[in-house]
């Protein structure tokens, strides 16, 4: 049992370590400019990719959809989007709550309400994502 313990401690550290690295990028409001405009291009090049579908098939019917969506680039793009959209939400919620969710507009719950308000966007676009890619996949 004490080994267990000690793996699963040394695995938790291992992961904060990372995670801790990864989130000292988004410390510049440059970096975070730069994934948001990233983002928002690869969203732009899946929606250009699917209106090229759309305009450049004669008819397009259920079977021919059903195909397209099958394919292995379309199911791929569709996940590289589902990421960026995700990940633009994220930094969209976060600017919208570090607006209106502070001290001077709420006063002593304004920790609580913006706390709050995180973790309800995280779970909303986790659950969509993760229920994306089960349909996707």
């Amino acid at each position: 049992m004490d080994c267990f313990c000690f793996d699963f401690y040394e695995l938790f550290m291992v992961f904060n370590l990372h995670l801790v690295t990864i989130m000292k990028f988004f410390e510049s409001g440059t970096n975070e400019f730069i994934i948001v405009r990233a983002c928002a291009m690869l969203m732009f090049l899946y929606i250009s990719y699917l209106m090229y579908f759309i305009v450049s098939t004669p008819t397009v019917d259920y079977n021919l959809w059903k195909t397209f969506f099958e394919g292995s680039i379309t199911r791929i793009f569709s996940s590289v989007f589902l990421i960026a959209f995700a990940i633009h939400t994220w930094f969209g919620t976060w600017a919208i709550g570090s607006d209106y969710f502070t001290p001077a507009r709420l006063g002593d719950f304004s920790k609580i309400v913006y706390s709050s308000y995180r973790i309800f966007c995280f779970l909303v676009i986790s659950v969509v994502l993760i229920w994306s890619f089960l349909i996707i996949w």
